[in-house]
């Protein structure tokens, strides 16, 4: 009965499903903070900037940004509610087709929002402005924190048109005629994307959430607006489109510090995607995780995107990729690692609605340029193409999808 509602749903969607009307992921470049916090210099207890999102498939109203104040931690991936200080926020945002004009953002109605430690802070929508599909345009934001010796949040990720810089001088969000802020006399960075962009698009469309470690994040790739590791590589083009994309992770990280229990703060951003994509695995199976606690971890992140309604009514939709050879495993992991990339091929107990085989497009471990952990740009564009290939059919959110009632 599930199955024949999915078809008749898909069927709808193929046919002018009526149009979307629930907040979702709408551009790409939209990041959990993941880098390491910055203090402020001097006298400079501002931080400004503006960072480029590519629009999916769909021309985009209702433009809402949120910020998240807590991070994933460098080196481990353990979430935390951190910096400590509370921050001041206000945003902007641009369209750069036709007259580029920033528009203010509010937030309930106010020019600025105050987030504390483990908070997620939205946006009103964006008055009068929408964005079109396959477009790039930019958010702007200016943030204060209370004293020279606190920190803000970063980003690690180079995404499009990525600036930022502290200073002691009043917001620019608004600059006549938009485009490059004036940093003259500042101290540089950090660029601070928002952790979402959300929207409703005109036509149904797609959009996901990337759960990974240093591979998923770009280590050894080039980290540039049109690379940024495989994961981002694969989803900045699915069918020549955006395929609207968030990330959640960093170097180190594990299942074990992605589940539901220990990473609260990032499952609050799941409802607002159609895909969950789960790519880190191989730092659990480094630290000698059997197959059964593989499976265990695995299960809880995925039974539990499972059971979340997104913007369309269906349950959340779960990729995982293979889990790619490395010089540093012994025999025994290798074992592990072998027979979890077959439970999870053979769709994970029904866990996995897609599993993308990245092995033979990784190479050879041994031609790596640093370690035999880490695949260099050539390898992370490979692995790119194959998943950018398994998403085309996911671009429909309906595709496979299983009605929530």
């Amino acid at each position: 009965m599930a199955v024949a509602r999915a078809t008749r749903r898909l069927l709808l969607s193929k046919r002018g499903y009526p149009d979307p009307f629930r907040l979702q992921l709408v551009a790409g470049d939209t990041h959990f903070p993941n880098g390491a916090v910055v203090a402020l210099a001097g006298t400079n207890t501002n931080n400004q900037g503006r960072n480029g999102h590519v629009v999916g498939p769909s021309k985009v109203k209702n433009i809402v940004f949120v910020d998240a104040h807590a991070m994933v931690t460098p080196g481990s991936g353990v979430e935390v509610n951190s910096p400590a200080a509370a921050c001041t926020w206000q945003r902007a945002a641009e369209k750069l087709t036709g007259i580029n004009t920033p528009v203010r953002t509010l937030y309930s109605g106010a020019n600025t929002k105050v987030s504390n430690p483990g908070d997620l802070i939205f946006t009103d929508p964006v008055a009068g402005m929408e964005w079109d599909a396959d477009t790039t345009n930019y958010s702007g934001f200016y943030r204060t924190v209370p004293t020279v010796t606190d920190s803000l949040s970063s980003v690690t990720n180079n995404s499009v048109g990525s600036a930022g810089f502290r200073t002691s001088g009043g917001s620019q969000l608004l600059r006549a005629g938009g485009g490059v802020l004036n940093n003259s006399g500042t101290t540089a960075g950090p660029a601070c994307p928002p952790a979402m962009v959300l929207g409703i698009p005109y036509v149904p469309m797609a959009c996901v959430i990337m759960i990974v470690d240093s591979i998923g994040t770009y280590k050894d790739d080039t980290n540039t607006s049109a690379t940024q590791g495989f994961m981002a590589r694969s989803m900045r083009s699915v069918n020549g489109h955006c395929f609207p994309w968030h990330k959640q992770g960093i170097d180190a990280n594990k299942i074990q510090n992605q589940m539901v229990a220990v990473a609260p703060v990032q499952k609050l951003l799941w409802p607002y995607v159609t895909d969950i994509f789960i790519q880190l695995g191989t730092n659990d199976i480094a630290a000698s995780a059997d197959l059964a606690t593989m499976k265990a971890r695995f299960t809880d992140l995925a039974a539990y995107a499972r059971s979340i309604v997104g913007p369309y009514g269906c349950y959340l939709r779960v990729h995982a990729s293979s889990i790619i050879p490395r010089g540093t495993l012994t025999g025994a992991q290798n074992t592990v690692r072998n027979d979890y990339n077959a439970w999870l091929a053979a769709k994970a107990d029904g866990l996995v609605d897609k599993y993308h085989d990245i092995i033979a497009a990784a190479g050879d471990y041994n031609t790596y340029p640093n370690d035999t952990i880490h695949p260099g740009p050539v390898p992370h564009a490979d692995m790119a193409a194959v998943v950018s290939a398994n998403m085309v059919p996911y671009v429909d959110p309906f595709f496979e999808a299983r009605l929530a009632a």
